[in-house]
């Protein structure tokens, strides 16, 4: 779709800087005043590569582009009416190194490389560039590389973070009539292209689509208490504020919680430096992850650094940092007056959570309450595994976060923006990506056939025909690249050069429950035949023949229950022929999906919660295994299956982490808000159609 002709007339342009090359890490700066004689509206259409905040009179009016790929590359549309008066428009773009896995380049980034584009109206005025727009390099700022943010040798997917010297800054840009430093007229890049309406060559690289998600929204939360300070600094209103003196000063903060922060930094004076550091857990001195250590973050957390020039200065991140506690190292030659320090908790605005209440049982509240703040800290400008580390969209991760999202919400806003984000990952295979959008392409074959779950889970919960519609035909190729795997012996073969990833399990390597080995999987066999038999719901509903998929799923069902099932061990093997190979995996799903008699399932389930032969489940994979025991067990057994999140509550989480263990990358990952679903469906606020869907 195309901007209205209001905002859009004629053609629009992509500019930059003439002296910044096409991949050069760094911000630069836009801006273009305009003069009302009277009151007047503007309408804008804005994008950026890599990204952007948007301001009008130094007010921030909104950050994107959202997240996308360039073949689905998103822009902004503003409008308001600006008073009589000269305004400021300005925009604050970034552009990170994004070319090697070991650049500091988020990987759930997808760009060209330094770009902007706005077109539209303000009063009587076009405002399309490069006319009347004037640029500047911000030498001020730099993105960090890795070994500069931290200590740690793991590389981080998530965007860098900043180095910021206040000397070569010019704080006046974004307000001033004429404002500092050297600004020039942005060059054109070439003509900008709208999805579906250009008809030869395109001129630039991005095919223009309006954003489908709302602006993040940001509140500010109070600092919970100073841990430790060799300065006297106090909290005022949550916020950390005094004078520091000269001197070497640490300072470690607790937010109360983990959570994904917009910082606001500024004070008077001072020169020096400050190292401001983010952790989710504090580190013991071997640097091992320990929750409520008094300790130091050391050079273990991710850290922004500034450099104090003895003049008024004011730091806001250009993107959210993660983290519950905050270690500020100083080095200051001269004292800082007026310091001020707050955070602000930003997420996707998915509005009120409905209340759950567990009388009698506080620990079900509480997880809850942490489950529903786990995937707050998880959902931005689309679903995220982890707000620390990578802050990617896995199919697999996203298929749990979206139904949480759908019952403690009752929006689907990031569930279908989900859905049709892994579909525009779609290969020539038929595959979809496991991960969407990334930089690099990355294939889990069992994550495929998760999103065909996920399309229907919509479904069941919104009746939307349309969505259905418009996906199916990405179901469908999927579907048939999976049935070109099919051996004579009627199981599915896995994919060579993929990830055969299916959960964190002890001797698995890699999490792939073929131990490396050119075996099939019985959990990618078992997911086929719940996708078949789901997809199948979904083409009757859209009137088309269903048996074909239904055929596939009972001759699949069949070589499974033939080939992967021991009779002497009473149990599903994790691959044909291994005896050796046990794991509650197969086995949970074998009921879930319906390959056991209904009427034994109860009791085959639980022998398998009790098969001490059983390699276990991670907080990723027991979802499934809440879903069977839900179904065919008991209130009281569904009660114990919560135990490994009421653990983390002892162990002092306020965000669930990617294991069973504070002693992991990750302390917030959202596959494991999973509680949250299932407590709510059986609290009665919600009302499916079990009788379509029964096994969610």
């Amino acid at each position: 779709m195309k901007p209205g002709k209001e905002i859009i007339p004629g053609t629009a342009f992509w500019a930059w800087h003439p002296e910044r090359k096409e991949h050069e890490a760094g911000f630069t700066l836009f801006r273009r005043t305009v003069d009302c004689a009277s009151d007047s509206p503007f309408g804008l259409a804005v994008s950026a590569d890599n990204r952007f905040n948007f301001y009008l009179d130094g007010k921030l009016l909104g950050r994107g582009p959202q997240r996308s790929d360039l073949d689905h590359y998103y822009f902004d549309e503003y409008h308001g009416t600006l008073a009589a008066g000269r305004h400021v428009f300005a925009a604050e773009v970034v552009v990170w190194r994004n070319a090697w896995r070991r650049s500091p380049g988020p990987w759930a980034e997808m760009h060209a490389g330094g770009g902007v584009m706005v077109a539209g109206y303000a009063g009587q005025e076009r405002m399309e560039l490069p006319e009347h727009w004037l640029c500047r390099i911000d030498f001020s700022r730099r993105p960090l590389a890795w070994k500069e943010a931290w200590g740690n040798a793991t590389r981080i997917p998530a965007p860098p973070m900043d180095e910021v010297d206040f000397a070569r800054g010019e704080p006046g840009w974004l307000t001033d009539d004429a404002p500092q430093g050297n600004w020039v007229e942005p060059v054109i890049l070439g003509r900008a292209e709208f999805r579906g309406y250009y008809q030869n060559d395109p001129d630039t690289p991005w095919n223009l689509m309006p954003r489908p998600l709302k602006q993040m929204t940001e509140s500010f939360t109070p600092i919970a208490a100073i841990l430790e300070s060799t300065a006297k600094l106090k909290l005022a209103g949550g916020r950390l504020a005094g004078r520091l003196p000269a001197g070497r000063h640490k300072i470690l903060l607790d937010l109360g919680r983990n959570q994904t922060s917009m910082v606001y930094f500024s004070g008077r004076g001072g020169t020096g430096t400050c190292r401001m550091a983010y952790s989710e857990t504090l580190f013991d001195p071997e640097g091992i992850k320990i929750c409520r250590y008094p300790g130091s973050l050391g050079r273990q957390g991710l850290a922004d650094v500034l450099k104090f020039a003895g003049k008024p200065w004011r730091y806001a991140s250009f993107w959210y940092r993660t983290g519950r506690y905050i270690e500020l190292d100083m080095d200051l030659a001269s004292p800082v007056e007026e310091l001020d320090l707050a955070f602000h908790f930003i997420t996707y605005p998915l509005g009120e959570y409905r209340e759950f209440h567990a009388p009698g049982d506080p620990a079900l509240e509480k997880i809850y309450q942490v489950a529903c703040h786990t995937l707050s800290c998880c959902a931005h400008e689309h679903f995220e595994d982890c707000p620390y580390y990578e802050q990617l969209q896995y199919a697999g991760d996203s298929r749990i976060e979206a139904l949480v999202s759908y019952a403690v919400s009752g929006k689907d806003d990031l569930g279908r923006n989900m859905l049709k984000t892994i579909a525009f990952s779609q290969l020539p295979n038929g595959l979809t990506q496991s991960r969407y959008p990334s930089v690099f392409q990355q294939v889990i074959p069992e994550y495929s056939l998760i999103w065909v779950l996920a399309l229907h889970d919509h479904y069941v919960c919104f009746q939307d025909p349309d969505l259905v519609r418009e996906l199916m035909p990405c179901a469908d190729s999927l579907l048939r690249a999976f049935e070109r795997r099919r051996r004579p012996d009627g199981l599915l073969d896995d994919f060579p050069g993929t990830w055969h990833y299916s959960d964190w399990v002890p001797g698995w390597k890699t999490g792939a429950p073929d131990r490396g080995e050119d075996v099939p999987s019985t959990l990618l066999n078992l997911f086929y035949i719940e996708a078949c038999r789901r997809a199948a719901d979904l083409k009757e509903l859209l009137g088309e023949d269903a048996a074909p998929l239904r055929k596939q799923a009972e001759k699949t069902a069949d070589a499974v229950n033939r080939l992967c099932f021991d009779p002497a061990l009473n149990r599903y093997l994790d691959a044909p022929g291994h005896p050796e190979w046990l794991s509650m995996h197969p086995n949970v799903l074998a009921v879930l999906f319906g390959l056991i008699p209904e009427e034994k399932r109860a009791a085959f389930l639980r022998e398998v919660c009790g098969d001490e032969r059983l390699s276990k489940m991670s907080l990723y994979f027991s979802f499934y295994l809440l879903a069977a025991v839900r179904l065919y067990g008991t209130r009281e057994e569904l009660r114990c299956r919560y135990a490994p999140w009421e653990k983390m509550l002892e162990l002092g989480c306020t965000t669930f982490p990617e294991i069973a263990s504070m002693n992991c990358r990750s302390v917030c990952h959202a596959w494991s808000c999973a509680p949250a679903w299932f407590l709510m469906r059986d609290s009665g606020a919600l009302h499916l159609c079990n009788s379509i869907y029964k096994s969610i």
